[in-house]
């Protein structure tokens, strides 16, 4: 989350963390921003589970060029800025125009959401084709934040014009992978995106 010009930009983890406890994301804000103490937290801990999640998802990229020798389109992440976040869904909805067959760390942005979806992949329907949203959680049961995460990718994905998978998948820690629809999971989000903002704007 930050500040650009006239508007906040937040994050699905921002999503997330609201649903957890708005009062939280606040705090850990105003700190950011110089309006408040710090949040104090096991710095030690959560970069030892950053280091645990993204090699859980490095193993499930390697999985898929091994399964599928796929082409994989990596967009790399950006500035954490307007310019930066916008050459990034930019990259992205270029490799979707080309049909990569998948893409890692697919960036998405409206000019207030912005997200980083770890893998879309691309299928066949008898509607043509469409891509699959995939993410990789160390969690070994299903959280209702990764899949509010989930809905908000798919929901900014398709105002983009991007045809959108159905369902959506999450692999978790011990390799499960599990699915949802994402018509039941938008009526979830769409209200909390919309409190989220509101909260933010206020």
């Amino acid at each position: 989350m930050f500040v650009a010009e006239d508007r906040v930009i937040y994050s699905a983890s921002d999503l997330a963390a609201a649903a957890r406890c708005e009062y939280a994301l606040l705090r850990s804000f105003d700190a950011r921003l110089g309006w408040g103490p710090d949040v104090s937290g096991d710095d030690e801990l959560l970069a030892r589970t950053a280091t645990l999640g993204d090699e859980h998802e490095r193993r499930h990229l390697d999985t898929l060029r091994l399964d599928a020798d796929a082409d994989v389109a990596v967009i790399g992440r950006p500035q954490y800025s307007v310019p930066g976040l916008t050459a990034a869904a930019e990259q992205t909805l270029h490799a979707i125009e080309r049909r990569a067959p998948v893409i890692y760390q697919a960036a998405m942005f409206d000019g207030r959401f912005v997200g980083f979806a770890d893998f879309l992949l691309l299928e066949d329907s008898s509607d043509g084709q469409r891509y699959r949203l995939r993410d990789t959680k160390l969690a070994r049961s299903v959280k209702v934040e990764a899949l509010l995460q989930l809905a908000a990718y798919a929901q900014t994905l398709a105002d983009a014009g991007v045809p959108v998978a159905p369902e959506v998948d999450l692999v978790l820690g011990d390799g499960t992978a599990v699915s949802y629809p994402v018509d039941e999971l938008l009526p979830v989000y769409r209200p909390r995106r919309a409190a989220l903002q509101a909260l933010l704007d206020g």
